[in-house]
C-alpha cells in the first residue's frame, strides 16, 4: 500500500510542480506532510530516480506500471538530486511505524497479510 501511495504521491508532485515551477517557495528543511511538495519541489532528478525504483518493485510484486518521468520538461534549476541525511530516514521510519500501527491489518506484504511485528521489522 506505501509504495503504491507513493509511486501515485510523486507523479501528482510533478503535476503540481508543472502548474507552479516558481523556486521563491521553494522550503529547504525536510518534513513529511504539510510542507514536503515545497521540499522536494527543486530534487526532480531525486524524485525521477525513486519513481524508477519503485516501478522495478512494483513489477517484482506484479503491478503494472508504466508512467515515466521526463526532466526536459522542467527547469534545470529543480532537476537536482537529493540523499537524505540519518535525522530524514530516521523520521520516515517513524512515520511508517505510526501508519502501521494505526492500521495493522491493513498492510500486505507481496500481497500476504503479515502481522504487525513482521511489518515493523522490516522498517528497522
Amino acid at each position: 500500500q506505501h509504495l503504491i501511495a507513493e509511486y501515485n504521491e510523486i507523479l501528482m508532485l510533478f503535476g503540481y510542480v508543472r502548474k507552479h515551477p516558481e523556486t521563491y517557495d521553494i522550503d529547504h528543511g525536510f518534513c513529511l506532510g504539510k510542507g514536503h511538495i515545497r521540499f522536494f519541489k527543486d530534487k526532480l532528478r531525486y524524485l525521477k530516480l525513486r519513481h524508477e525504483s519503485l516501478k522495478k518493485e512494483m513489477k517484482k510484486r506484479g503491478f503494472q506500471r508504466n508512467k515515466t518521468i521526463n526532466l526536459e520538461k522542467f527547469p534545470k534549476e529543480l532537476q537536482n538530486n537529493w540523499k537524505p541525511k540519518e535525522k530524514d530516514l530516521k523520521l520516515i521510519k517513524k512515520r511508517l511505524k505510526e501508519k502501521i500501527t494505526l492500521k495493522p491489518n491493513f498492510y500486505r506484504y507481496y500481497g500476504e497479510k503479515r502481522s504487525k511485528k513482521f511489518l515493523l521489522d522490516l522498517i528497522k
